[in-house]
């Protein structure tokens, strides 16, 4: 009798728990509403951690080819960095998540330059000044009775994010000696803001950079609807650079010159033709590696 109570307290105690884990990744919440803060995974989105990076040896490096590309949200594969235009479904577009994440203090953000990428203190930029300089509009939220200023926000329609329609990125593709692997890493994107003045016309200005390494552990954790023929598809945004699942065509490579595509290029035929020359070279290396 008394081994019968401990095997029927046992065989409780596993229903309650299996009955608990259920309710835990459960579809649908206590009001009918779905849970979309679970991807479809085993792992929960919370919990989400950014694939980590293997860091070879510099002296492994044998060889090295910096390409700087742009990532023009229009083109259909690239929409689910663009859309939502607004906040929902758990999900948010590419720029209001590094919005926020920069008013936030989460995330640095440097000064664009012309020609030249400096990730130094020296070079970043005040989330403060970004707004001032942007003329980006801030809530004011003051004592009802003082009248004093006690904090301000930015409302989520004053984010320039509909008119964020590019990224600069700049990539570097390698082969490591030691591993035999031949690679490409993201290093940094920039944001272009094409903004409507009513006196000069459409504007284009690229913000500022931010290194991906310090974007990876929150894109890690942020939704991307890739189908509308399947909403469960989804991964994060961190998945959509790592695998490569992004539109982007090549502007500039590191050379001796320092020059973009368009500086030596007078028409679009050569452009072109620049942009498949400099992808074969980096497609002939790998390939030439293996032969024998």
């Amino acid at each position: 009798m008394f081994y019968r109570n401990i095997l029927l307290g046992l065989l409780s105690l596993f229903a309650v728990s299996a009955v608990a884990q259920e309710a835990d990744n459960a579809f649908f919440d206590e009001n009918g509403e779905i849970v979309a803060t679970n991807l479809p995974t085993s792992i929960s989105l919370d919990e989400r951690e950014p694939i980590e990076y293997n860091n070879p040896r510099a002296d492994d490096i044998i060889w090295q080819k910096v390409v700087y590309r742009i990532i023009d949200l229009r083109e259909k594969i690239n929409y689910p960095l663009y859309f939502p235009e607004e906040a929902s479904d758990n999900r948010q577009s590419l720029f209001t998540t590094i919005f926020r994440l920069y008013e936030e203090g989460k995330i640095k953000a440097y000064a664009y330059l012309d020609n030249k990428e400096i990730f130094t203190e020296d070079n970043l930029i005040p989330f403060d000044e970004f707004v001032k300089t942007c003329d980006i509009l801030l809530t004011v939220h003051t004592d009802s009775i003082t009248g004093d200023t006690l904090s301000t926000s930015i409302d989520e329609s004053n984010i320039p994010n509909r008119e964020v329609l590019k990224y600069y990125a700049k990539e570097v593709w390698y082969f490591d000696k030691h591993n035999s692997v031949f690679n490409v890493r993201l290093i940094a994107l920039c944001p272009i803001w094409y903004k409507q003045d009513y006196d000069m016309g459409l504007q284009k200005r690229p913000l500022f950079w931010t290194t991906y390494d310090g974007l990876r552990p929150y894109l890690a954790k942020q939704e991307a609807l890739i189908s509308d023929k399947n909403n469960g598809a989804r991964e994060t945004m961190d998945d959509l650079f790592i695998k490569r699942r992004f539109g982007s065509y090549i502007f500039k490579e590191s050379s001796t010159m320092n020059r973009n595509l368009l500086q030596y290029n007078s028409t679009a035929e050569e452009m072109h033709k620049e942009q498949e020359r400099i992808k074969t070279s980096i497609i002939n290396f790998e390939q030439d590696l293996w032969e024998y």
